[in-house]
């Protein structure tokens, strides 16, 4: 079960296992960890495991942290010979644009998967109780469209879940039908077969971009900052720049950390990039 934080990964474990996951009514999110349930099917004989991961916009832990916490799990399983059935991806049809986290969020499930285990993924929406369903089916086109269209060409597919337990339970009835074709993880296979650390990972080099990318952005406004800060006169603004500026320092900081802990050496990096280049 994976997604951004506040998109209904939790209330749909709830609805499923009868309230045994924690569930958020805040922006803070409550799947700081990586929660393990395990039930059994209504309809089979099948025992039903669900993992609940954090999103890559936890509140409590950083992008790297919270990859590392994955990629861990998912090693351990898989040297347990132990694949998932299915995925199920979490989007909130209330998010009128798809743009910062949640795009974040869906470029990093991408990498994690990779495309041989994406006839295994549910992309499914939530919050449909939240707007209209005119509005709702325009934007649930525009995802299958336009950022979903490549996991559909590979045969993902998509569900509503209505916030009941019985929605819950026919989103996952394709994977319980299905329930004998695992598949293992890109992250599963270059860790546990390839022999890849982290950081050489396509999810590891992916998180690693977007943190250089958020860095300039970051090194960027700062500059600016600091020549408004240097023109102006007013004490009132003066004092605002700079707490902007510290704080700001700080999430520099905190980024660069990140980027040291995915940070790989030139030679390796090199190798790394002509090997995707000649896929």
């Amino acid at each position: 079960v994976m997604g951004p934080t506040g998109s209904g990964k939790s209330t749909f474990v709830s609805h499923v296992t009868g309230a045994e996951a924690k569930v958020g009514h805040s922006l803070q999110s409550c799947t700081s960890d990586i929660q393990v349930i395990k039930l059994q099917s209504p309809n089979s004989d099948y025992d039903v495991v669900f993992v609940d991961t954090p999103g890559f916009d936890d509140t409590h832990k950083s992008d790297t942290v919270i990859l590392n916490l994955i990629s861990d799990w998912l090693n351990k399983t898989y040297n347990n010979k132990i694949l998932l059935s299915g995925i199920l991806y979490f989007h909130r049809i209330s998010d009128n644009r798809m743009a910062g986290t949640p795009l974040k969020n869906l470029d990093m499930f991408q990498k994690l998967c990779g495309k041989n285990a994406l006839e295994n993924v549910i992309l499914t929406t939530t919050m449909w109780d939240e707007v209209d369903e005119s509005t709702g089916s325009a934007r649930e086109e525009e995802l299958k469209s336009k950022y979903w269209s490549y996991m559909l060409a590979k045969k993902s597919r998509t569900s509503r879940f209505l916030n009941t337990p019985q929605s819950a339970w026919a989103v996952l009835d394709p994977i319980l039908r299905s329930v004998h074709e695992e598949r293992a993880l890109l992250l599963q296979t270059e860790m546990g077969e390839l022999r890849r650390t982290l950081p050489e990972t396509s999810a590891g080099h992916g998180l690693f971009n977007t943190m250089e990318e958020l860095l300039k952005k970051q090194q960027h406004v700062l500059r600016r900052l600091q020549e408004e800060t240097i023109k102006s006169t007013d004490s009132d603004v003066l004092e605002t720049l700079t707490a902007e500026y510290s704080r700001l320092r700080q999430e520099v900081g905190k980024t660069m950390e990140q980027m040291k802990a995915l940070q790989l050496p030139f030679g390796k990096r090199l190798l790394l990039k002509l090997l995707r280049f000649n896929r």
